[in-house]
């Protein structure tokens, strides 16, 4: 049987266009770009141009791109750095109630740094609720940072609205923007949403993992964590990690270049799954909203725990998650769907959905099949079980 993987939020099958760019680095083009000899110049100038490449893609000036190793790791500084640079009297940091971990744990971190931390509630659509956000802003706040789309539900949220108070209200707060589930599947509008600093990360557009990037606006006040050799000039020291960089930099501009192609077969491919279920399941819950990001379908197969379905559904080879990889192994519910105040039956019975240019609509035809029986056995059973005590 051949296996049907719906867990692309979590990391994504790495693409030819990435493979290709990485090999290249690992053999004929293997130098140090830091080093002075003809080599180390090879591999500066592709550095350079992987720089360019990506730069382009995100709407962006070169110069103003730093790799890093992962998501986390620019998610991290972003909070870190903006924290560190924002002087004696910015001592708040505000960030939405759904962010993912490494920007939530960074920023609690803090608070044993004289910081204090307040989330931006959401509304039951994972929706950021800007009138809290407008009181919570002043002259104090360091930090503002909001994801552009939940890596749950695919809530995309209204960064335009919350730029714009940020500058009104805490004009010299950094506004931080968690692009990674967003970036090469929707248009990155930086400059509209007068954001300062965007993270994006490699394994989630058919890259390998341990390669990311970080954006940091010209004037944007943010310290540097990692000091050393001076690489990337002088904000992120350590040797380059070029076969991933070069990866990266393929696999955006392929990414890019077909974005609009690439969402119709995913948005095709969403709308068969649900449809499917719907028709066979019409008691299911639907926690994305209706303007979510096309790759990303919460669903709660009430009577059903997450847990169980998805093990049911991993022995037939369809593989979907229930959250965050990053929080996978953790014991609590959702702290995405609780946030957006969903009953305990609803969170304990969700499954995440995600979706790439590689899956087919006969897949979607299998995995309804799949589920709904998967679905039904599990409820059979809970029902006895229910029945005997």
């Amino acid at each position: 049987m051949q296996e049907i993987y719906y867990d692309n939020s979590a990391t994504t099958q790495v693409c030819q266009e990435a493979l290709a760019a990485a090999t290249l680095a690992m053999t004929s083009e293997y130098g140090n770009p830091s080093s002075v000899h003809g080599r180390g110049a090879a591999a500066f100038r592709l550095l350079n141009s992987a720089r360019t490449t990506l730069a382009r893609a995100m709407g962006v000036p070169a110069e103003e791109l730093y790799f890093t190793s992962c998501g986390t790791e620019s998610n991290n500084t972003a909070v870190y750095g903006a924290a560190l640079s924002g002087g004696k009297r910015a001592k708040r940091l505000l960030i939405s109630s759904i962010e993912h971990p490494s920007v939530e744990q960074a920023a609690k971190y803090l608070m044993n740094k004289g910081f204090s931390l307040e989330f931006i509630p959401v509304d039951r659509q994972g929706v950021l609720d800007l009138g809290a956000l407008r009181q919570q802003l002043n002259e104090e706040v360091a930090l503002v940072s909001v994801m552009h789309v939940n890596n749950e539900t695919g809530t995309i949220q209204p960064l335009r609205q919350v730029g714009a108070a940020v500058r009104e209200l805490a004009p010299e707060a950094v506004f931080h923007v968690d692009a990674v589930q967003s970036f090469a599947r929707l248009p990155l509008e930086l400059k509209a949403w007068q954001a300062d600093a965007c993270t994006i990360s490699g394994h989630k557009i058919h890259a390998p993992k341990g390669v990311a990037a970080l954006w940091l606006r010209g004037a944007c006040r943010v310290q540097s964590l990692l000091r050393g050799g001076g690489q990337e000039k002088n904000f992120r020291s350590g040797t380059e990690n070029m076969p991933g960089i070069l990866a990266l930099s393929a696999a955006a501009e392929e990414a890019c270049t077909k974005m609009e192609q690439n969402e119709r077969q995913i948005s095709a491919v969403r709308k068969r799954l649900l449809a499917g279920l719907q028709a066979e399941l019409p008691d299911l819950r639907i926690n994305s909203p209706d303007n979510a990001a096309a790759h990303i379908l919460n669903i709660s197969f009430l009577g059903a725990r997450s847990e169980v379905l998805l093990h049911y559904l991993e022995q037939s080879q369809l593989y979907v998650s229930s959250g965050s990889a990053c929080t996978s192994k953790s014991s609590k519910g959702s702290h995405v769907l609780e946030a957006m105040q969903l009953p305990p039956d609803v969170v304990d019975s969700a499954l995440r959905f995600s979706f790439s240019r590689f899956n087919t609509l006969e897949e979607a035809e299998r995995a309804v099949s799949i589920i709904v029986q998967a679905v039904q056995e599990i409820r059979c059973i809970m029902g006895r079980n229910k029945k005997k005590r």
